[in-house]
């Protein structure tokens, strides 16, 4: 999987895949699932995207010292709520040795269970979540609609701080009842069409919170760059746009997990989804914007 061009065993020639390193404090990690997809009633596929993504990784540039270790990925559960528990040990484990963790999904049902581990090991987290939908449903299962109202509940059961912040909203894309239920968290977001607010937001919220959850919806952007996603959204963002936003959450050392979520490859064309989830991919592993 971890392959690509060889031009040469020089530090000038580098690319990701020469980059592994079992030792690295960066690990990578893939959750196959649709499940939560699925019983979300949305369009099934994301399991197979955590593989994909790492193909278009492999043959970037790499101009630095950079290094990370890949974990493989949890996948052959016929159970969400297996998967979840797995995925909730495997990201305890990490934040337990003082790694950096960023899960390649996956549905955005990826996001609950290493939202809990983050909970459980520091008592605190600020989820920042670029996303089309607030996903912040009352369903009584695990679906990738709910997976921060989810986090929200486990927050509160436990006496646990929970603020969260979605970014890239789209008002056609959540009913009045999902805004109520975001004003009852005392939730924040922008709207796709207000993006340019969205630095002052995070500013804000870094302010008030001092371990982050960063979160990437690929259905958050436009579908002329990214058709392949499980729920597309009407207006969307540009990839520009969410450069500067990430740059300052990175600039805050802040971040103690991240993922990417929802690209579904059955939909894609020409790679041209999976090439954008990659990059993204890259900068959240890195925690920089190149």
């Amino acid at each position: 999987m971890w392959k690509g061009r060889n031009d040469g065993n020089e530090l000038i020639h580098q690319r990701l895949f020469k980059c592994l390193n079992s030792q690295s404090n960066n690990k990578l990690l893939g959750f196959c699932s649709s499940l939560g997809v699925e019983r979300n009633h949305g369009r099934i596929g994301s399991e197979l995207a955590p593989k994909i993504i790492r193909k278009n990784m492999a043959n970037f540039a790499v101009h630095d010292d950079f290094n990370f270790d890949d974990l493989g990925d949890i996948e052959g559960f016929d159970c969400l709520e297996l998967g979840d528990d797995m995925l909730y040990n495997k990201c305890l484990e990490i934040l337990h040795n003082q790694h950096y963790g960023v899960i390649l999904g996956g549905g955005h049902e990826t996001s609950l269970a290493p939202i809990k581990a983050l909970l459980d090991y520091k008592k605190q987290v600020g989820v920042i979540n670029f996303d089309a939908h607030f996903d912040v449903r009352k369903q009584n299962l695990h679906t990738s609609g709910n997976s921060f109202y989810k986090a929200y509940e486990y927050a509160k059961e436990n006496n646990y701080h929970f603020s969260y912040l979605c970014l890239g909203a789209s008002q056609l894309s959540n009913t009045k009842a999902l805004f109520q239920t975001m004003k009852n968290m005392q939730a924040d977001y922008i709207l796709d069409h207000e993006f340019e607010n969205s630095i002052k937001a995070i500013k804000e919220f870094l302010k008030q919170n001092e371990v982050i959850y960063l979160t990437i919806d690929m259905d958050v952007f436009s579908q002329s760059i990214a058709p392949a996603v499980s729920a597309p959204a009407v207006f969307g963002i540009s990839l520009k746009e969410i450069l500067q936003p990430l740059k300052v959450i990175f600039e805050s050392k802040k971040v103690f997990l991240a993922d990417i979520c929802e690209f579904n490859p059955h939909f894609d064309i020409d790679n041209h989804t999976a090439k954008v989830a990659a990059y993204l991919a890259y900068l959240l592993l890195r925690k920089d914007v190149v």
